[in-house]
């Protein structure tokens, strides 16, 4: 008599991204964009300028360039990499932005304030590519998500020198840097969780069908 096996688990194929694992790499580079800014004030010269003793050229390149060089370098891998592997890119995106704000906070000296904005421009441009590629392969709400992220981007932009400024004022622009460590342990957390449940989704054993002699 023939005995029909038991049907073998086979593992999910990859599936699309849904609009909430975009949050975790999302709030990381939001982070990134208001750090991006949060040295920086609409009126007058910026109290970190001032307390290193830095001109308005190096401060241009210390505060921009060397922030926007690091992000330049490493969107291109969040783009390539992030919708396959977004937790793999995004949590050392997050050291990156931690490692970031930690040597502005504690600088004493122009060098070690380019470094700093440097290693906070690779985690932002990181996780920044890593959201790019991940609402695009979005199925469903993607000029939704793509809208509120934008937007988004730019109150990040916006608030940065205003926030800044008024923490500089009240406690110093150190201050300032260390502020973002709670929303980046945070925005670790979630990306984290994220990885998890998505990873956990994938290995989900699905059963064959019925199998016939």
């Amino acid at each position: 008599m023939h005995v029909t096996p038991p049907p073998s688990p086979v593992t999910r194929p990859a599936a699309a991204p849904a609009w909430w694992q975009v949050s975790g790499p999302g709030f990381a580079a939001l982070i990134g964009l208001f750090m991006l800014t949060a040295i920086y004030r609409f009126d007058g010269v910026p109290a970190i300028q001032l307390e290193l003793g830095l001109s308005s050229l190096s401060f241009l390149l210390i505060g921009l360039v060397a922030y926007l060089a690091g992000a330049a370098l490493a969107v291109p891998a969040g783009l390539l990499l992030g919708a396959r592997f977004p937790t793999a890119v995004a949590i050392p995106a997050l050291g990156a932005l931690f490692v970031g704000v930690l040597l502005a906070a504690f600088t004493d000296a122009g060098g070690l304030l380019t470094i700093g904005r440097a290693f906070a421009g690779l985690g932002t441009g990181a996780a920044a590519g890593t959201t790019v590629a991940l609402i695009r392969k979005l199925r469903g709400g993607r000029g939704v998500v793509a809208g509120v992220t934008a937007a988004l981007a730019v109150l990040a932009l916006l608030l940065g020198p205003v926030i800044g400024q008024l923490i500089s004022a009240a406690l110093g622009f150190r201050v300032v840097q260390l502020t973002a460590i709670p929303f980046l342990l945070v925005a670790l957390i979630a990306t984290a969780v994220i990885g998890i449940v998505r990873l956990t989704s994938a290995k989900r054993p699905v059963p064959n069908g019925p199998s016939y002699p």
